[in-house]
Formats: C-alpha cells, structure tokens, sequence
C-alpha cells in the first residue's frame, strides 16, 4: 500500500462499507476498513446453532435490485425463493393471495379470499402496473405521505387495508400503523412484483462475505471501534489515531449520529424474531404466513427450510416467528405468548416445537416517516473528505445500502483522483 496518510479511512464493514471498499479497490485506491465488531455485515448476519441457519431477523434479498445484480454472484449465493405471495391467517382460517401471473393455478384461491372486494383486486393490478411503469428516480420524486393515506387515496377498502397491506408492510417496514413512506412503499411494491424475495442458501451473511472475499484481508480491522473523528483523523476507542485523506462514515444509523455529533440519534424501529425446530413444517409451501387479525403477538411466520432446505438439519424443519413491539417484555413472557398462539394457529403439534433462540432487536431498521430522501443519490458529502453512507440521511435496504457505499467511492475518487 502507498503512504497511508493518503488512505481513505472506512468506518463500518456493513453492506455500504464493502461496497465502498470494493469500488476504491476497482480504481486502486487505497484504503482501510475498520468495524467495530467481530464480524463484517452490518445486521446481515447468520448464526449457525447445531445445523440450523439464524438469520438476523426477517430478512430476505429482493433480486429485482439493481445494484445486487451488478455486485453479487446470485449463482454462488445458492439463491433460494419464497412463492410469489402470501399466506393470510384471518378469522382461524389461511387464505392463499399469490401473483397471478406467476403462479396461475393459485387465481381462483386469490380471488375467493376474503380480504377485499373485486375493485381492491382491481386496483391492485393498476398500481403494480403504474409503479412498474416508473423508474426509481421518478417512485422517490411523486408526492410523499403516510402509506395508510396513500392507499386511501387510491381507493383501497378498509378490509384490504386492515387484512392484507397492514400485515405486509408491517412485516417489510416494521411499521404496524403503516405510516411509513408511500414512496417507500411503491417502491416495496415494484420490486415484489418484478423480482423474488430470496435467501442465500448459506444465510444472509453469505451476501457480506461474497464482497469480502474479493478485497485485500490486511486492509480490514474488525473488533476495532471507533471513538471520535476528526478532519484526516479516525481516533480508536483504545486511543490509537487512524491518518488519512478522507474517511467515509457507513456505520448504522444512530452510530453515525453519535460520529457526526449530531443533536439527535436517528429513530429507529425494533423487533423480535424467534426461531424453533420441529420434526413437521407447519406450512408445507415457501410462503410468507401474515397475520390478517388484529390483535395478538405474532406479525409473520415463515419456514425458512421449506425455501432453502440447507437452513435445517436433514429431517427437521427451521420456523422463524416475528414479533413487532413489545420489546420492553422479557424473553419468557414472549416465547410463552408466540407460543400460545401458535398452537391456536397450528394445533397441539406446537407443543412439540424447540425453542432455539429468541433475539430482541432494538434497532432492526429506522424509522421511515415521509417525507423520506431520494435515494438514488444516497450518500452525503458532509464537507470536503468527509462523505457518509448508508442509512444516515437515505433508505435502509440491501439496494440502497450496495448503491451509497459505490456513490461515495465514485465522489472520493472525483474529490481527489487517485489518491497516492
């Protein structure tokens, strides 16, 4: 590496630092990439308890995304997809909505399911038409409001608002009132109807790892927390001073606040996630199961082993359960509740389910009150050599993580040339 002091200085190894990492390397910039914790990934993580494959969370990789398809080998991450739809529990029964277009022999069963009315079916079909009709720049430039305002306005009944779009967007957007971005959610909405929401066959945490596979090992520190910055200076946590020429900033929201020394930390929206093992999947199909009643702990449930068979041990099942709020409680009041529920959704067969691991996840994504940023340009050049990506200032997502981390590569490298 060339003179250090001229090195761009990298703070967080989630999605938005590899993706920085990886383009300074494309034009032979040098640089270091520090992560203040063991592992590289941001919230991508995947932990593997005797077989099974934890996810951090519900998540899934959209592969409609651009900036995903540019960076990432879809074949090596063993891409496996949920079925173009949903599962709705509503009134003790499940009711199957799925793409028409992709999944035809479902079309009677999505149009008898009591969600809605034919014109709620009907206007559906026109949205996902208009948005898919719009290219991302123009979705984040229309008029912004709460989504629940913007589905009245285009007409939706109550009953599919309350059914069908309050549990989705819930369970995308943590956002159970779905007062979240309209832009946000017509872009959710373009991209379930033009892609599949997929898993890694490895977890989620094989996503991170395909990027650092391709950058220089002795240009990365992890465990290594960052405590204060300064023009050309990162100071470490064990007082050690970090020299460059630039430093980008793609830690998670809140900590880039405390970097920046903003007044206030972003806000942010939390859940839980609780996995079990069972001999039985209770949903034999890679559907997403929603909660279409109101009340109750459970949000979703989903089996992961059914859409990726490696997520689970030969013969068993994987069954992952989210919880949205309530994250004052303590982990037996939940598991007992999420539980209790569960065997009135899936009968005494519960009973038999393995607790393997409860996670409380306070800052699972922020909050996306309207109006919300465009972010096709979603980094921020706060001054000369000092540049932030990622969540801070933009949208969370897998997309918008991959494409800001590249944007602030591109402007250090417009700011300065090569830097030498």
């Amino acid at each position: 590496m060339s003179n250090t002091n001229n090195q761009v200085i990298i703070v967080g190894a989630g999605l938005a630092g590899l993706s920085c990492a990886h383009r300074l390397m494309q034009d032979d910039v040098p640089f270091i990439l520090i992560e203040g914790a063991q592992k590289i990934g941001g919230r991508l993580k995947t932990e593997n308890i005797n077989g099974y494959l934890l996810n951090y969370g519900f998540q899934v990789l959209q592969t409609a995304y651009p900036e995903a398809r540019r960076l990432l080998n879809y074949e090596a991450l063993k891409l496996k997809p949920f079925a173009p739809g949903v599962i709705i529990r509503l009134q003790d029964r499940f009711f199957r909505i799925a793409d028409p277009r992709r999944r035809p022999l479902d079309l009677w069963r999505t149009i008898s399911a009591p969600i809605g009315s034919l014109g709620d079916r009907i206007r559906i079909i026109r949205l996902a038409r208009r948005i898919r009709q719009l290219n991302v720049a123009e979705i984040f430039q229309a008029p912004d409001m709460p989504t629940i305002d913007f589905l009245r306005k285009e007409g939706f009944s109550e009953k599919i608002i309350q059914t069908f779009f309050k549990p989705f967007f819930a369970n995308v957007c943590l956002d159970p009132d779905i007062e979240a971005s309209s832009r946000v959610f017509c872009h959710i909405f373009g991209v379930f109807a033009q892609g599949d929401a997929a898993l890694p066959g490895d977890g989620m945490a094989a996503i991170a790892d395909q990027i650092l596979e391709a950058l220089p090992a002795e240009q990365l520190k992890t465990g290594t927390r960052v405590d204060s910055i300064s023009e050309g200076n990162v100071v470490l946590v064990s007082g050690e001073k970090i020299k460059g020429r630039a430093i980008v900033i793609a830690t998670e929201g809140y900590e880039a606040a405390r970097l920046l020394g903003a007044k206030a930390a972003i806000a942010s929206r939390g859940e839980w996630c609780l996995y079990y093992s069972a001999k039985t999947p209770p949903v034999a199909e890679p559907f997403l199961v929603l909660n279409g009643d109101k009340g109750g702990w459970v949000n979703s449930l989903t089996v992961p082993s059914v859409v990726a068979p490696s997520y689970a041990p030969h013969g068993r099942s994987l069954i992952s359960v989210v919880v949205l709020g309530h994250l004052s409680a303590d982990n037996t009041t939940v598991e007992k509740n999420v539980r209790h529920e569960m065997i009135a959704w899936f009968g005494p067969q519960v009973e038999d389910w393995h607790h393997l691991k409860t996670q409380r996840i306070h800052h699972a994504l922020p909050v996306q009150a309207p109006p919300v940023p465009d972010p096709t340009k979603s980094y921020t050049s706060i001054k000369r050599g000092l540049y932030v990506c990622g969540e801070y200032n933009s949208v969370p997502g897998i997309q918008w993580a991959l494409l800001s981390g590249r944007q602030a590569a591109e402007q250090v490298i417009e700011d300065y040339g090569r830097i030498r």
